[in-house]
């Protein structure tokens, strides 16, 4: 053969070689699942092999003048393989997974609580698990995002409560659970400006001493996401009822909450971050799933925050699987109290945190009563005549002749 033939051929079968590199890379990028993973990790080996196997003598400069490139054959094919080297070391799924016929990890440790209850008549009660997704749900105005940012500064600098017992009047009970994790944490935020969260943060934190400010500055990073857009949706141009997959823009932030070693991420809300119909259970599930796994592969507890529903006593809006696709869900509302046959608002503007639902766990925690204390929540006793009556989710609440009072359906009261 002709070192002109032999120059064809090579710019051929590179041809072919950069065009499946072309279409594979945009398939990653648009949705970048464990079957594109698969796709890439071959393509890799493909070239491996060309580069290793690249002994014919080849005249570059015909051959990139058949390619229209000025590159040489070796060196494009290097930075073909740097560049799925470097997609593939990236946080994303893992087809290790797929080989069933293989030898398999060792078994995980036993399950380890992010957040559970200090008081020791509760038996060390769980109320958050860790590397998984939990979900805080609750009114506008209740006070969920100041919750969580008071959870990312005790996780931050390792201090063991996130709500503190009022100084006014300190709870004869305290029923508040401890952060039983340290380490750094991403707040990511669609809906809470910057200055916004940094006047939070400095209500939270008004008693902080240098030391603790030095660790904040060392663990607790803000993320502004309104510019980048959803976390998880469909294709460009498609309907958001199609499948979806983490969006690239919003990728980056789970990346670098990875590289920076997070324990703690917060997502707020969950409204900017999903860009599907929360009706669909398929589409829900979906996303719960992938988020659980990138929980586990980067040992990183996640926090949604969540609206209810817009009608009825659910924790959330949208499909049952927004509560039973996670492994908590915790319920902040307006405490209320009894009075004669009603059931009105606490006077002093108290807040009711409950835990809705737990995993591993019984379902049964004490309610936490909380009161705004100059820009962070305090514990305090129960209002008086506090109603304490506890209805666990999908748990039909019943008259006094036990018959159900609502039912409920996938995204829909009735």
């Amino acid at each position: 053969m002709s070192n002109r033939n032999g120059t064809e051929a090579a710019a051929v079968e590179y041809g072919q070689l950069a065009s499946n590199f072309a279409n594979t890379l945009k398939a990653w990028n648009s949705n970048p699942s464990i079957g594109n993973r698969q796709q890439l990790e071959q393509l890799r080996a493909r070239i491996d092999g060309e580069l290793a196997n690249n002994t014919d003598e080849v005249d570059s400069d015909a051959l990139a003048a058949a390619l229209a490139d000025e590159k040489k054959r070796a060196d494009t094919l290097q930075a073909m393989a740097a560049m799925i080297g470097e997609l593939l070391d990236s946080p994303g799924p893992s087809s290790a997974g797929l080989d069933i016929l293989g030898t398999h990890d060792p078994n995980p440790d036993p399950l380890t609580w992010f957040v559970a209850s200090g008081d020791p008549a509760q038996n060390g009660f769980g109320w958050m698990p860790d590397a998984t997704v939990s979900v805080m749900s609750g009114p506008g105005m209740s006070g969920k995002s100041r919750i969580a940012l008071q959870l990312a500064v005790a996780t931050a600098t390792g201090a063991a409560d996130f709500i503190l017992p009022s100084g006014k009047k300190r709870p004869l009970a305290l029923c508040a659970p401890q952060v039983l994790i340290e380490g750094p944490v991403v707040y990511a935020a669609w809906e809470t400006r910057k200055l916004a969260w940094q006047n939070r943060l400095a209500a939270v934190c008004r008693d902080a001493g240098a030391d603790t400010w030095t660790l904040l500055d060392e663990r607790l990073r803000y993320v502004n996401m309104k510019p980048t857009g959803g976390l998880w949706g469909a294709e460009h141009g498609k309907h958001t009822s199609t499948v979806g997959f983490w969006l690239p823009g919003s990728l980056e932030m789970m990346r670098y909450a990875a590289e920076f070693g997070a324990r703690l991420l917060i997502i707020d809300p969950l409204a900017g971050a999903f860009m599907q119909n929360e009706n669909d259970r398929a589409l829900v599930r979906a996303f719960l799933s992938a988020l659980d796994q990138w929980c586990e592969d980067n040992n990183c507890a996640v926090l949604i925050i969540s609206h209810p529903a817009k009608h009825g006593d659910d924790a959330q809006s949208g499909s049952s699987d927004w509560r039973n696709g996670v492994q908590a869900v915790w319920d902040m509302s307006a405490a209320r109290v009894k009075e004669g046959t009603k059931s009105i608002p606490a006077p002093n503007g108290e807040r009711c945190l409950r835990l809705d639902k737990v995993n591993e766990a019984s379902d049964r925690a004490p309610k936490i009563y909380l009161q705004w204390d100059s820009g962070r929540f305090v514990e305090v006793e129960p209002p008086e005549g506090a109603d304490e009556r506890q209805m666990i989710g999908a748990q039909a609440e019943t008259t006094s002749t036990g018959k159900t009072r609502r039912k409920r359906t996938d995204g829909k009261q009735t």
